[in-house]
């Protein structure tokens, strides 16, 4: 979880989040809601905040892939080549799983769903699966999606 992985990171650097708040420049209350897990920030955020922090990106939203760009507006983008995004609905049906399932899945960070991630914003999850990783993951081929 990001939370997490951000607390971690300032207790290791020793980074107090009124300090990680003027080196990024963003308020302390925004600070305080991603330490407590309340929000997660934009990708443009996160990635100050990793600069501000002296780590990877993923270190912060806890993915070993590299970020690129696609379409995708998650945090965290594929290693791979990006060839498409598919929704949970499509997930679930190709994987003959009720949608809850993927979604489930996806929120937990549970193993087998690496395929994508999900974030929570303050009123809703937002899912990003990504069709060439769900078919390696899987094996199940994503075509005519």
């Amino acid at each position: 979880m990001f939370s997490d992985n951000m607390k971690k990171l300032m207790r290791e650097r020793g980074i107090t989040g009124a300090a990680l708040a003027k080196q990024t420049g963003f308020s302390k209350a925004a600070i305080s809601q991603y330490i407590n897990g309340i929000n997660v920030p934009s990708a443009g955020r996160m990635e100050a905040i990793a600069e501000a922090l002296q780590c990877r990106v993923e270190e912060l939203a806890g993915s070993a892939a590299e970020p690129m760009k696609t379409s995708c507006k998650c945090a965290v983008q594929p290693l791979y080549s990006n060839r498409g995004t598919i929704t949970p609905k499509q997930a679930a049906a190709l994987m003959h799983k009720h949608v809850d399932y993927v979604r489930q899945g996806l929120q937990e960070g549970r193993p087998g769903f690496e395929f994508g991630s999900a974030v929570k914003t303050s009123t809703k999850w937002s899912y990003c699966i990504y069709a060439n990783k769900f078919t390696e993951i899987t094996g199940i081929p994503v075509d005519g999606i």
